[in-house]
Parts: structure tokens; C-alpha cells; sequence
């Protein structure tokens, strides 16, 4: 079993249930919609029907007490079978191609069996629509948490997506509930009963006899499925009423078909109730018997139905209780019905039969129609492997009873039935103990093999939890270590201090550590190399507060500082960038950022520069890094977006409204930054191009220029920065 389907399932309500089959049997009985789990072994039930058996097989449920969970939705219990059983992958769209209402109709249509998953491409959760037969529910699992959502709300959040959508198509095979041995003598008992009865009505030549088809009736459990989805469109009807035929029945018509237009007309000796008038269909032999039996004016069915009509009349109730009348039509097509036209099981033949799958391409006018998939051969002999399994038992335990019913008997009555007794006799007797003490052995084998399973199973879940203490003492000690060494990094400080505040009074100075060598000045003048600027070039840092045992987020000042993206970018301006466009042929093109990176004295952080709005009034503009020259005036301004998610256009907008009031008002700003630890939206590249007049048809020979009036100007530039490398892309250079 998948384990989101185990966490999940073992989320829902728990529901009483009783051990072994009969617990089985009893929440189908209730028209229980779950799941049942037996040690590891799961099942998934809908309205009463068990759809099918996973991680083990249904003899696990023998004799066993399960843990019973009430599935929130029906449309669950379905889906997951469908994942379990596994299917084909028939058909793969893009909602945008192919919305999803378009192939849920085509789906309904064309009767459909299997289930619709929409969650490749989708970021909000996973959607499915589960059909049989063509009808359909909805589930959907949204958000981080998985919450769910069932029904038409799910279905119009589904609708709503962008994504990839997948259609699989899967058999479902119902699993038959088998009888316990209580069960099995009770059954076997009546069966012995009433072929005594009738044979002793057939010595006197009233009773007709029954036919072979008939008893084939009466041993072969019904396998229709019937309703087992409730239909929001579906009204009871308290009497249902088929047409009568007198034609004899199709030699297509499944088993529950027989039973149930048999067993119509029989009423069972422990009915409490009134017979109610029903017109059934029938075949001849069996008007043939109900006339034979009105003219001796006995109650008493022939063999064959009363070997089974108990059964029968109990199967006929379960589908009246769903919605499903026992008649159909002996036409050898799938019946309709007669109960609700909107049911999302209507009949077995109708299920194995829907397996084209229409176009759901809406441009095409024909069905683009799948490979019929036919059940493989192991599913086939499997089947009929379990039916011979069941008819084998039942025989056998009715044989058992019939030789300890004997076995009992015998000291009575040997007085008289001795010299009676033939030799045939008692080596029948013997031959029926050989065969007991054959089945006894066989079934202590496979007691011992399954207490043998259960053993190693239970050395595995010890293993399991011996493996789990171990991750939790592990865990412990992680978290242990962690502390101890958050415990060292506060002792290495005496107070802290937020990002914030620590960055808001911090100014880097440009100094070096011999002036008479390698500046910024000899390099713009191509005088001096990358490697001997870098080595002696200097970022002092200035604080408005003591750094001295100060820790900012756990670390001194300092290296906190240093590991900055502010700090990052700073030393790339006054290290890289100078060379960067020299050696890429842009000092005329950018000559606002070249000529302006020597006169770089200070570097403020999270500073402010007054523009003037009035007569004597000013108004400050916020940036995150102003470089200024040695009076002060600024130079550069930048933003930085140090987040992962993209630059947005109104970060780009923001920065040249701002950088715009600076440029008019100081004729020495060279440039305007934005900074991302990620990457630039589509929309913010366009305002770039858009202040700065870009495009094919831009006449101007300056790169990325904001051009304020003939003389007055400045670069807007956009900058990535990630793993501490910086690279300036707009403009390319």
C-alpha cells in the first residue's frame, strides 16, 4: 500500500466492527464506505461492496479482528482501489488545450471506467475525478496541508487549474465476502434438508424435477455489484415492478440474473410478512414447477430452490435496498436499471464494456477509440481458482457434518441398523474419516505457516521500532550539539543587536594601505593592474555605536557584516566593476559609472539623500547603499531585493522615480542600481527599456541612459547577484 494512502485512510474516523468474515459481512449489511485493515493486509468497501483486497489476500480476514476506518466522501474509497489495482495510462492533455469540463463530458458519455489526475504542472494540490460506468465524484487535496475537498467544489477548483492531466483506465473486480464455517454447516444443513424433502415428494410424483441449471443457480453466488454510489439524482420507489416475458432466458444472462428471476416467485417458510404480488419474468421450466406445485397445492419449492432461496431472497433485498430491481431484460445487452437512471454502478456488463475512450480533443467530430483491454489469463483462472476453491469447501464441510452427525448416531442405533449395514457403508464411513483427518492435517500446515508469517512479521515491526528509538536518539543528540554550540556563539558576544540597526549605523570608507601605489585613479587611468588594486585597497568600516562584543543573529559583528549582500556588492563596485567595463570596450558608453567609481570616499548603508521640494523645503529618499565622493554628494544609489523570489516591476519603478528626483537635483549622480539575489520579472526588463528610451530604434550612443536634459543624465542599471558573484545585465556589456 502507498503510504499518503495509509496516512491518509488511518486519518478517518474508526468504526465498530466485528472479527472475521462475519464482521465483513455485517458492515456490508450496513452499507459501509472504508476501509478494513487485518494486520497488513487492506481492503476498500463502498456501499457495502468490498472492491478489492491489497497487501495480502481475503482468507487474512478468517477468523481475524480488523480495525474498520469510515472514509470521509465515497469517491475515496474507489480512488484508491483504482491507484492500487493500477491501469493504463490512456490519454494525456494540457488544460489549456483541452479544459478539463470538455473530457469529463466526453468521459460520462462514452461510460467511462477509471479515474482523471490533474497534478503535473499544478502548485495549489493534486485534483481527481473518479468515473464508473460513466459517472463520476470529485476529490481534490490542496495546499501544503493536503486539505480535503469532495464533491462540485472540488470539481470547479480542478476546472479552474493550468496543468498536464492524466486519464487511466482500470478494472475494478469486486471480491466475494466468503462464508464462515458457521455459515457453511447452517447452509450445508438446510441444502441436505430440503433435497430430503423433495425427493420425498418427487416418490409420490407431485413435484417436478429441477434442472441442472437450476442447482448451478443455487451454488453459484451472485456477482453482480449492483449500486454502490449514492446518486444525488436517484428517488426510492418503494414497489418496482418489471415487465413480464414469457420467453426463456438468454444464455447470456449473468448468474445474479437467474437468481433473482427465480427466486421472485419463492417465498421462504420464515417469511413473517404477507406475500406482495410481483410480475417477474420466467422460463418455462419454472412455470412448469410453480404449475406442478399449484396442482398438489404444496408450499414447498423444488430442490434447486430451496437449496438457494434464502440466499437469493437476501441478495434480492440488498439490491432493492440500493436501488436495483431483480428483473432485467433478456435481450443479452447490459440491463438498464430500474431503480435511478443516475446510478454510478447500473451493471457489470456495462462496466467491462466501457473501455473506449472518446477523443477528448473537442476540434475532432469522431472517438479516437483505445485498444480494448482484455482481463490476462492469471486474473481469469484465478477467478475460477477461488470459485472452485469456495464450491470445494462448502462441499467438504458439509461432508464433515453429515459424518459427525453419523459418527454421533451410531452407538444408538447400532443395535438395530447393525445387521442391516453393508460392507459399501462402512468403507464409505472410512473412507469420509480418511478424508476429515486429510483436511485436518492440511489445516494445521497452514496454521503453523501462518503463525510462522506472523512471527517474522513480528520480529520486522521490533526491528522497526528498535530503528526508530535509535533516529530519536540521534535526533537528541543533534539538537544537543546545536545548543551547545549556540551556547558557545553567545558567550563569544556581550550583547546583540538587530540586522537592521546594525547595518542602519554602518559607513565603509575607501582607503589604502599606500597611497603613492595602486588606486582606483591609476587603474581608470590604465596604470595600474586588477591584483595590485585589490591588494591594496582598503573598506574600513565606521560605526555610530560600539562593535566590541557586539553579535548580531548569533555572530560577531564583523563577520556578520562582511557576509552581507550589501557589503558583497560594494566591494564588487569599487574591485570589479571598473575593469569589467574597460575590458569590455564601454568607457564612452558608460561613462556616468566609469568616471564616477575613483571618486568613491564613503559608502553609506541604509542611508537617506534630500531633494528639494520648495523654497527651502527637501524630502528624503531612502536607498540601501548611497556611495558618496569626499563632500558628501552621491555618486550611486542602489536597492537590493535579497529574497528568492524575482525583481518586480514595481521595485524597478520605484528605484527611477527615486534615482530621478536625486539626478535633477545633483549633477553628480553616475547611476542608479537594482540589486536581486535572484533574477528580473519579464515587466521589470520593460521599464528599464522604457525610462531609459532603450530598443532597436534607440539613437543614444550611452548604454541604459536616463536622459534628463541635453548634458544631464544617468545609467540605470540592474544587477544579479547569487553565491556572492555579482554580473551586471542591464545593460549587457
Amino acid at each position: 500500500m502507498d503510504s499518503e494512502i495509509i496516512d491518509a485512510v488511518t486519518g478517518w474516523d474508526s468504526a465498530p466492527a466485528e472479527s472475521g468474515y462475519g464482521g465483513l459481512r455485517s458492515l456490508a449489511n450496513d452499507d459501509f464506505t472504508g476501509a478494513v485493515v487485518a494486520g497488513m493486509t487492506w481492503g476498500f468497501m463502498l456501499n457495502g461492496r468490498l472492491l478489492g483486497v491489497f497487501d495480502g489476500q481475503i482468507e487474512d480476514f478468517e477468523d481475524e479482528s480488523f480495525e474498520s476506518y469510515r472514509a470521509p466522501d465515497p469517491s475515496l474509497p474507489l480512488l484508491y482501489t483504482m491507484q492500487e489495482t493500477g491501469g493504463d495510462v490512456r490519454a494525456q492533455y494540457y488544460t489549456e488545450e483541452t479544459p478539463l469540463e470538455d473530457a469529463d463530458g466526453t468521459l460520462s458519455a462514452g461510460g467511462f471506467t477509471g479515474y482523471v489526475e490533474l497534478s503535473e504542472n499544478v502548485l495549489s494540490g493534486d485534483y481527481y475525478v473518479v468515473y464508473h460506468g460513466g459517472k463520476s465524484m470529485s476529490a481534490a487535496y490542496v495546499g501544503n496541508s493536503k486539505r480535503l475537498i469532495t464533491g462540485d467544489d472540488a470539481f470547479e477548483r480542478a476546472s479552474d487549474e493550468v496543468g498536464i492531466y492524466k486519464v487511466y483506465d482500470v478494472d475494478i473486480e469486486l471480491v466475494e465476502i466468503p462464508e464462515g464455517d458457521d455459515e457453511d454447516e447452517a447452509a450445508a444443513s438446510a441444502g441436505a434438508s430440503a433435497t430430503d424433502d423433495a425427493q420425498d415428494e418427487s416418490s409420490g410424483g407431485d413435484a417436478a424435477p429441477s434442472s441442472a441449471a437450476e442447482r448451478d443457480d443455487a451454488d453459484e453466488s451472485p456477482t453482480e455489484p449492483g449500486d454502490m454510489t449514492p446518486s444525488r439524482d436517484t428517488e426510492t420507489k418503494s414497489d418496482t415492478e418489471t415487465p413480464a416475458t414469457d420467453e426463456p432466458a438468454s444464455s447470456s444472462e449473468s448468474p445474479s440474473t437467474a437468481d433473482t428471476s427465480t427466486t421472485d416467485t419463492t417465498q421462504t417458510p420464515a417469511a413473517d410478512s404477507e406475500p406482495q404480488p410481483t410480475e417477474t419474468s420466467s422460463t418455462p421450466a419454472q412455470k412448469k414447477e410453480s404449475g406442478d406445485a399449484s396442482k398438489t397445492g404444496s408450499a414447498s419449492p423444488s430442490t434447486s430452490a430451496g437449496a438457494h432461496g434464502s440466499s437469493a431472497t437476501t441478495a434480492d433485498n440488498s439490491s432493492a435496498k440500493n436501488g436495483v430491481s431483480g428483473g432485467t431484460e433478456a435481450s443479452g445487452s447490459a440491463a438498464e436499471p430500474s431503480g435511478s437512471g443516475d446510478d454510478v454502478f447500473s451493471a457489470e456488463a456495462q462496466w467491462r464494456n466501457a473501455r473506449s475512450i472518446p477523443s477528448l480533443d473537442p476540434g475532432k467530430s469522431k472517438y479516437e477509440t483505445a485498444p480494448k483491454r482484455t482481463p490476462p489469463q492469471s486474473k481469469e483462472r484465478s477467478r475460477k481458482a477461488q470459485s472452485r476453491a469456495a464450491k470445494s469447501k462448502r462441499s467438504k464441510q458439509a461432508s464433515k457434518k453429515r459424518a459427525s452427525s453419523s459418527s454421533k448416531s451410531a452407538p444408538q442405533s447400532a443395535p438395530q441398523s447393525a445387521p442391516k449395514q453393508s460392507t459399501a457403508d462402512a468403507g464409505a464411513v472410512e473412507s469420509l474419516k480418511a478424508k476429515v483427518s486429510e483436511l485436518e492435517s492440511e489445516r494445521d500446515q497452514l496454521a503453523s505457516e501462518r503463525d510462522s508469517l506472523k512471527e517474522e512479521r513480528d520480529e520486522y515491526q521490533n526491528r522497526a521500532e528498535e530503528l526508530d528509538a535509535r533516529v530519536e536518539e540521534l535526533e537528541a543528540e543533534v539538537d544537543r550539539l546545536q545548543s551547545k554550540l549556540d551556547d558557545v556563539g553567545v558567550h563569544d558576544t556581550d550583547h546583540s543587536m538587530s540586522p537592521d540597526e546594525a547595518l542602519r549605523g554602518t559607513n565603509l570608507f575607501v582607503r589604502y594601505a599606500r597611497k603613492g601605489e595602486a588606486t582606483l585613479e591609476k587603474a581608470h587611468a590604465g596604470q595600474a593592474k586588477r591584483e595590485d588594486v585589490v591588494d591594496n585597497l582598503r573598506l574600513e568600516h565606521h560605526t555610530t555605536f560600539d562593535t566590541d562584543g557586539l553579535g548580531v543573529e548569533g555572530r560577531p559583528y564583523e563577520e556578520y557584516l562582511e557576509d552581507t549582500p550589501e557589503y558583497g556588492f560594494a566591494t564588487w563596485v569599487v574591485t570589479e566593476l571598473l575593469y569589467e567595463i574597460g575590458e569590455t570596450g564601454n568607457r564612452s558608453s558608460l561613462a556616468g559609472v566609469f568616471d564616477a567609481i575613483p571618486e568613491i570616499d564613503r559608502i553609506e548603508l541604509y542611508g537617506t539623500v534630500s531633494v528639494p521640494i520648495g523654497e527651502g523645503e527637501t524630502e528624503p529618499r531612502n536607498f540601501d547603499i548611497i556611495f558618496r565622493d569626499q563632500m558628501g554628494d552621491p555618486l550611486f544609489v542602489a536597492n537590493l531585493n535579497d529574497s528568492r523570489d524575482p525583481a518586480t516591476k514595481p521595485m524597478v519603478a520605484q528605484l527611477a522615480k527615486d534615482s530621478k528626483a536625486i539626478a535633477e537635483a545633483n549633477e553628480t549622480l553616475g547611476s542608479a542600481f537594482v540589486v536581486t539575489a535572484s533574477f528580473f520579472e519579464p515587466e521589470a526588463l520593460e521599464v528599464a527599456a522604457e525610462k531609459t528610451g532603450g530598443g532597436l530604434l534607440s539613437r543614444s550612443k550611452r548604454k541604459s541612459y536616463v536622459k534628463l536634459s541635453r548634458k544631464n543624465g544617468y545609467h540605470l542599471c540592474l544587477v544579479e547577484g547569487r553565491s556572492g558573484d555579482f554580473h551586471l545585465n542591464v545593460p549587457d556589456i
